[in-house]
């Protein structure tokens, strides 16, 4: 949970008019400092009427991605990010598009005093979700890679624990789908850099949680 006084050292660096609510690779901050230079550490969130799937096809890169729909029943697990919006961030974003969300769709696990402070400064932001532009699930040609779910799993541990990977799982769809194991020679070009140790986690958790795919 946060509390106070790590919210407001997080909102004095905060000087970006934008907000995305990273909800896939975007959760890992080495992936987004490296490839999307975003600095900034992000604010775990629950987003209300949008569901995540496998679903996003990359046409130049030939894998599939998780992509988020708009369902107003459906609930994902994410990140706040800050973000210029820039070129970087468009270029990995292409297959998506940017629709724009309330702060009353944001659910946060946090302190009531932080979240007495980061509502009203929410509302002085952009906020966004990326949205997928078509809907395609993965296949033998477009298939799913592991180091991009390593990706995605290590960045909800290194924010909120084990648990947050879980909810990962849990808020996702079609995860029987073809998948390549690439961590020895990463395919995932955006790729986070992970521990032996993390492996271990990631894989524990998923063959728990997905113990038949």
């Amino acid at each position: 949970m946060i509390d106070v006084n790590t919210l407001e050292r997080w909102l004095s660096d905060i000087h970006e008019p934008h907000i995305v609510v990273g909800y896939g690779s975007l959760m890992n901050t080495d992936s987004r400092q490296r490839f999307s230079a975003i600095p900034h550490d992000g604010i775990p969130v629950e987003l209300k009427g949008f569901t995540r799937a496998w679903v996003t096809r990359s046409q130049q890169e030939r894998q599939t991605y998780v992509g988020a729909m708009p369902d107003s029943n459906a609930v994902l697990n994410a990140q706040l990010l800050p973000s210029l919006m820039d070129p970087s961030l468009a270029q990995r974003e292409r297959d998506y598009q940017f629709v724009s969300v309330s702060v009353a769709d944001l659910h946060f696990d946090i302190d009531p005093h932080a979240e007495a402070m980061l509502l009203p400064w929410l509302e002085t932001r952009s906020l966004w979700v990326c949205e997928t532009l078509l809907q395609q699930p993965a296949d033998e040609e477009f298939p799913v890679h592991q180091t991009y779910i390593d990706t995605c799993l290590a960045g909800c541990i290194e924010h909120a624990g084990d648990q947050e990977a879980v909810r990962f799982i849990e808020t996702t769809q079609l995860w029987d789908h073809p998948r390549i194991n690439d961590r020895g020679t990463p395919v995932y070009p955006r790729a986070g850099r992970v521990s032996a140790d993390m492996y271990e986690r990631i894989d524990r958790i998923m063959g728990a949680h997905l113990p038949d795919v």
